[in-house]
């Protein structure tokens, strides 16, 4: 076995590259069927249905997608209990998952001519329930496809019973608006605006890392000291695990951001451990991590702060960061694929969903309009 690298001392504190990625060996192999034991003996002891090699896709997925697979399935699954006769849950009948849309959606009406519409105004779904939105009925449809194909099963969402119930739905339901891009422009202009207090310190260098990284709110509030490395030219760059995909990133940060991160730093003397802490005051308690969910209201209040009118406090949240990156990179004519490479996306469909502004922006069309029409 290779020697441990001792870690560079930089500064006041020492900053380091993360540690690779653990191979997996026999013996960590044979700790997955412990995993899956685990699993049947506890949170998933009511799916006896769900096959040894589904249990074990779900548990290599981010904690969160874990929780919201957990969820999603025990909701369809209860549907199949309450249905007479009780319909199989696993694997699941396209009709069956094409009613459990229906029965959380709003109703369908078929209109003189023989038109499928939705009924936009109803209070209550067909079974008398509250009428679930685009993503929660989204969200529904992507475990469920995702439980079957990990099991061998072919995917039940995308038989035509399914589909078409699920485009007719969709014309009736409202899509999420898109929260508010922060551009790399208004993240400026809130680092000027912050106070160069501790908090301010933090923020600024918050947002920046949130910005330069691409990063999930839970990947920001998980990175430590460990996860950086300095570099002679004063850049940096940072190794960290993509929390969806499991698959280690590094990115770089140029010297002014590694300035500002050092700065946070050596003013909150920390030396090791939790890069972000919550800053509270008025507790004797040793500061811990900041929290996920802190991330989004640390945003809200800088946004608060800016008073920009295309930055609606209500709009922001904690992927505003990743989405005007997205923003600018598409902006100064960035591919797709190094897009994904830096926000840890496997697919072009992120880009253009959180880019989608600025796709616009570089349609075949809006080029045409721009260098014809003389306004």
């Amino acid at each position: 076995m290779a020697a441990r690298r001792k870690p560079r001392k930089t500064g006041s504190h020492q900053l380091t590259a993360a540690k690779p990625a653990r191979v997996l060996t026999r013996t960590s192999l044979h700790g997955i069927s412990d995993v899956v034991a685990q699993m049947r003996a506890s949170h998933w002891s009511d799916t006896p249905e769900l096959p040894d090699r589904v249990l074990r896709a779900i548990a290599s997925r981010a904690a969160n997608t874990r929780l919201s697979i957990r969820a999603n399935y025990r909701i369809f699954k209860a549907w199949c209990a309450a249905q007479r006769p009780a319909e199989s849950p696993y694997p699941a009948q396209p009709a069956a998952i094409a009613r459990f849309l229906q029965d959380n959606g709003p109703p369908i009406r078929v209109g003189r001519s023989g038109d499928f519409t939705v009924d936009a105004d109803a209070k209550a779904s067909p079974a008398g329930t509250e009428i679930k939105t685009y993503a929660t009925l989204a969200r529904y449809l992507s475990t469920l496809g995702k439980l079957h194909t990990d099991g061998g099963h072919p995917d039940p969402t995308k038989d035509p019973d399914v589909t078409a119930v699920w485009r007719v739905l969709r014309r009736g339901l409202a899509r999420a608006k898109q929260k508010s891009a922060l551009t790399l422009e208004a993240i400026q202009q809130a680092a000027r605006q912050l106070p160069d207090t501790l908090i301010g310190k933090r923020d600024r260098a918050l947002l920046y890392m949130a910005y330069a990284l691409m990063a999930r709110r839970s990947e920001l509030v998980a990175l430590n000291v460990e996860n950086i490395r300095m570099e002679p030219d004063g850049s940096a760059t940072v190794t960290f695990d993509r929390q969806k995909t499991g698959e280690v990133s590094t990115n770089y940060l140029p010297p002014p951001l590694a300035e500002v991160l050092q700065d946070w730093l050596t003013a909150a003397k920390i030396t090791t451990g939790a890069l972000f802490l919550r800053l509270d005051f008025g507790s004797a308690k040793t500061p811990e991590r900041l929290s996920a969910q802190s991330v989004a209201l640390i945003f809200k209040r800088i946004a608060r702060r800016l008073s920009l009118p295309e930055l609606m406090p209500t709009d922001i949240s904690s992927h505003s960061a990743r989405i005007g990156a997205t923003h600018d990179l598409l902006q100064d004519g960035a591919s797709d694929a190094s897009i994904m490479r830096d926000a840890g996306w496997k697919t072009t469909r992120m880009v253009g969903l959180y880019g989608r502004g600025a796709k616009a922006k570089q349609g075949a069309m809006a080029s045409r309009l721009n260098q014809v029409l003389k306004l």
